[in-house]
C-alpha cells in the first residue's frame, strides 16, 4: 500500500471572456447616423466610411442586442419599434462617453463665458447646441443673456459680456459671419395690403438693424408708413402681428412661427439680407469663446435646415 501524496494545488486565475455584449460607439454611432437619415448611403458619407462598414456595424449591433433595429428593403430603410427605442438610449450612452473624456481630458476649458444671444437665435438649435457645448465642456460655466442686436453690442463693448451672437448688415465686417439670412415681411393669416396703403409697421425699438432695414427700405420705394406696434420682445412683436396690429420685418426662417406667414405677393419691396455673426472683443477668438465659436460653425454648415427649423 502506498502512501498518499497530496500534490500542491495551483491556482488558475479566472479567465473572463470577451463580454459579447460589450457595445461599440462606433457601432451605435453608424446606427444613429442611419436612423437620422434612413439612408445607408448618407449615413456612411455622413460619418466619413464607407456603406458596407455602416451596414456591418448595424448588423453587429443587432447581434449583439438579438433583435432588428431596421426594417430594410431595395427601396426604404425604416425603423423598427426597438430601433425607435434604442435611438434615445444611444444618445444617452455616447453623452455619458462625453463627458467621461471631456472631464479627464487633458486641457479640458474652465472658468465662465458669457454669451449674448438675440431671440431670434433662441427660436433655432441655438439653445440645443449650447446645451451639447456645455455637457461636452462640464467644467466651464456658461451664462446666457438675451436682448436685441444693438444693446449685446453695447454689452461687448463694455466687456459684460463675453461673446456676440446676433445680426449685422451684411456690408459689415465685425464677428465672424455663421450664415447670409434673407428677410420677409410678416402678417396674420388674410392681411391684405394695396401699394396706396400706408404699412402698419410691428417692430422693435430705435436702434434695431430690422426696423431701420425695413424703413430704409420702404423710404427708398416710396411706400408710405407708420409705426403701429413696437416692443423689445420678438414674442410680443409676433403676439402683436398674429392679432392683426401690423405687419413685422424679420428673418426668414420664422416662417415655421405659428399664425403668422410671409406676405407673398409683390406689394411691399424685397428688404436685403443680413448676416447672423458670433463676435468677442478681441479680433482673433481666443480660448472658451473660440471653442464656441468653432461648434457653432461645425453644427450649422453641416445641418444648416435643421439648425434653422424652429424646435
Amino acid at each position: 500500500m502506498t502512501d498518499q501524496v497530496d500534490l500542491p494545488i495551483k491556482l488558475v486565475p479566472h479567465i473572463r471572456m470577451k463580454d459579447h455584449l460589450h457595445l461599440d460607439p462606433f457601432h451605435l454611432q453608424s446606427f444613429l447616423a442611419v436612423a437620422e437619415t434612413l439612408h445607408f448611403t448618407s449615413a456612411a458619407q455622413k460619418q466619413g466610411v464607407s456603406q458596407s462598414t455602416i451596414s456591418q456595424h448595424v448588423s453587429r449591433l443587432e447581434e449583439q442586442l438579438g433583435t432588428r433595429l431596421l426594417a430594410r428593403s431595395t427601396k426604404s430603410v425604416r425603423l423598427t419599434e426597438d430601433g425607435m427605442t434604442l435611438i434615445g438610449l444611444a444618445r444617452g450612452f455616447l453623452h455619458c462617453e462625453d463627458n467621461i473624456l471631456s472631464h479627464f481630458r487633458s486641457g479640458s476649458p474652465r472658468g465662465s463665458i458669457r454669451v449674448g444671444v438675440t431671440e431670434d437665435l433662441l427660436l433655432t438649435r441655438f439653445p440645443e447646441i449650447l446645451g451639447t457645448f456645455r455637457a461636452s465642456h462640464p467644467t466651464l460655466q456658461v451664462t446666457l443673456i438675451s436682448g436685441l442686436s444693438f444693446h449685446l453690442m453695447r454689452l461687448l463693448e463694455q466687456n459684460e459680456i463675453d461673446l456676440f451672437c446676433g445680426m449685422r448688415r451684411s456690408s459689415e465686417t465685425v464677428g465672424r459671419r455663421l450664415w447670409t439670412e434673407d428677410l420677409r415681411w410678416f402678417a396674420s393669416e388674410g392681411t391684405t395690403l394695396t401699394a396706396r396703403d400706408s404699412i402698419p409697421l410691428v417692430t422693435f425699438p430705435d436702434g434695431s438693424l430690422t426696423r431701420r432695414l425695413a424703413i430704409e427700405t420702404l423710404n427708398r420705394a416710396g411706400q408710405p408708413w407708420h409705426l403701429a406696434f413696437t416692443s423689445d420682445s420678438l414674442i410680443a412683436i409676433l403676439a402683436a402681428v398674429r392679432a392683426g396690429y401690423g405687419v413685422t420685418p424679420q428673418p426668414a426662417f420664422l416662417e415655421n412661427a405659428e399664425h403668422i406667414t410671409p406676405c407673398l405677393d409683390n406689394t411691399l419691396p424685397v428688404m436685403p439680407p443680413v448676416e447672423f455673426i458670433a463676435s468677442t472683443q478681441q479680433h482673433v477668438p481666443q480660448g472658451p469663446e473660440d471653442l464656441l465659436i468653432q461648434t457653432l460653425c461645425a453644427h450649422i454648415s453641416r445641418s444648416r435646415p435643421d439648425f434653422l427649423t424652429t424646435p
